[in-house]
């Protein structure tokens, strides 16, 4: 309890010569307006203007109750300086996600049927969407292009998935999908 009054005390001292040392007083201009007392009716204004207090700080001014002001000046930028925010990146933020193609830089050719087989439904032949396989766009439709092109070719088979290619490993998980499709 007596330690919070202290410091109140003191940062109301220090506030106090802050303004002191930094604001530079105005002219005081003082008004007296006084009612005649004859018949006359009128009024007499005087003004006087009392010049502004000299702002030297003298050596006994900085130092107050024993505190030197230059130091409690630099503890409180101080304090304000180490109460800033750490500078980090952000941790919320997720890694980039590569597609598969794009990863381990693979080549898109349409003679390459054993690669664009993974891509087709073993079921229906069609060619699985984005949200099965998880490529980006620009690979996607590189992937059916070369696809199609590769049925005009007459490499891959049009309706359904080549035999011997049923039995390779799994690129992506078709019954786990980013997004759920429509079919």
């Amino acid at each position: 309890m007596a330690s919070t009054l202290i410091s109140r005390r003191i940062f109301s001292q220090v506030k106090n010569i802050r303004v002191r040392q930094h604001v530079t007083p105005m002219q005081c201009v003082v008004m007296r307006v006084s009612i005649a007392g004859c018949h006359s009716g009128g009024t007499t204004t005087t003004t006087t203007t009392i010049p502004p207090p000299t702002t030297d700080v003298t050596k006994s001014e900085q130092k107050v109750d024993g505190w030197d002001l230059a130091q409690v000046e630099n503890l409180l930028q101080e304090a304000s300086l180490s109460d800033m925010p750490v500078a980090m990146k952000n941790p919320y933020e997720q890694a980039p996600v590569q597609c598969l193609l794009c990863k381990y830089q693979v080549p898109v050719d349409y003679k390459n049927v054993r690669l664009l087989s993974q891509f087709v439904s073993p079921f229906t032949g069609r060619v699985y969407g984005r949200n099965i396989t998880r490529l980006c766009k620009k690979q996607q439709e590189r992937l059916e292009n070369a696809i199609k092109k590769s049925q005009n070719a007459g490499f891959m088979t049009v309706m359904l998935k080549s035999v011997e290619f049923l039995k390779d490993p799994k690129l992506f998980d078709p019954n786990n999908p980013i997004k759920p499709h429509n079919y």
